[in-house]
């Protein structure tokens, strides 16, 4: 036998099958490997589908609460390709629908009334007596004392007014004179006034409600009563308190007529 042949004979105790059994195990390792990554891939299919079904993402058109704003003005969901135009902001209300009234009635005001000095100033009388004079928001000298009451910034016709309220002592029971003030530049105008009977046993409050100037009238019981002062379209101002009659007072009605003897 020739040396070449010789080199090719396995040793006398060797183990013929090691390379063969080699083999296998790799083959093995490779049939595990691709089993496992096969059946992770089917597993997170299935579940991208369920929450599909479940209708845990967004539909198409639709607008996530947590939706966040995109340069251009629009709304984008998170994790989609959805955007979706926002939704045309309310108009704002109007100065006249703010203040309370229209532009020819009383309201709030909407900016700076000019400041005058209400509580030393000469007032008319609204019951055509001399104008009343004030020093320090009280009357001097002789005759009914008169005290500044309340001063209330408005708006008349869409411009600056205010809302003075005089309180004269005449006998048991005070009057309230109510005056809606314009200006002139920074000078008060006298538009209209109103004088008003009070309730000596009370403590009156001023404020203004929209258009309507309200008097609150509370007794030491706790009992209140409400006056309610509206300028009317002429001007003027109209009185109005909870029972007091509204509207034309109907016309009597006619008492029936006896009834006739019968004739014989």
């Amino acid at each position: 036998m020739h040396p070449r042949e010789r080199q090719h004979t396995p040793a006398p105790g060797g183990r013929p099958g090691t390379a063969r059994q080699r083999l296998l195990r790799q083959r093995l390792v490779v049939f595990v490997t691709v089993t496992i990554g096969v059946a992770l891939a089917i597993a997170a299919a299935q579940g991208c589908e369920n929450r599909d079904n479940q209708g845990l993402r967004p539909p198409t058109g639709a607008v996530a609460a947590t939706g966040a704003r995109t340069g251009g003005g629009e709304l984008s969901v998170p994790d989609s390709s959805v955007d979706v135009a926002p939704q045309a902001p309310a108009a704002p209300l109007p100065a006249t629908a703010r203040s309370g009234g229209a532009d020819g009635a009383l309201g709030a005001p909407q900016g700076p009334v000019p400041a005058v000095d209400w509580p030393n100033r000469s007032y008319p009388d609204g019951a055509g007596g001399p104008a009343v004079a004030l020093k320090d928001g009280h009357s001097a000298g002789a005759g009914p004392q008169v005290a500044l009451s309340a001063v209330l910034p408005a708006r008349y016709k869409g411009l600056p007014a205010s809302v003075v309220v005089l309180r004269r002592a005449e006998g048991s029971a005070p009057v309230d004179l109510v005056q809606l003030y314009t200006f002139a530049g920074d000078s008060p105008v006298a538009a209209t006034s109103r004088t008003s009977a009070a309730d000596p046993q009370a403590t009156a409050a001023w404020r203004l409600d929209g258009s309507t100037v309200v008097r609150e009238e509370r007794t030491a019981v706790g009992a209140v009563t409400t006056t309610r002062y509206t300028v009317r379209a002429d001007g003027t101002l109209d009185e109005s308190w909870p029972g007091a009659p509204s509207g034309p007072t109907p016309p009597p009605v006619a008492a029936p007529a006896p009834p006739t003897a019968p004739a014989n």
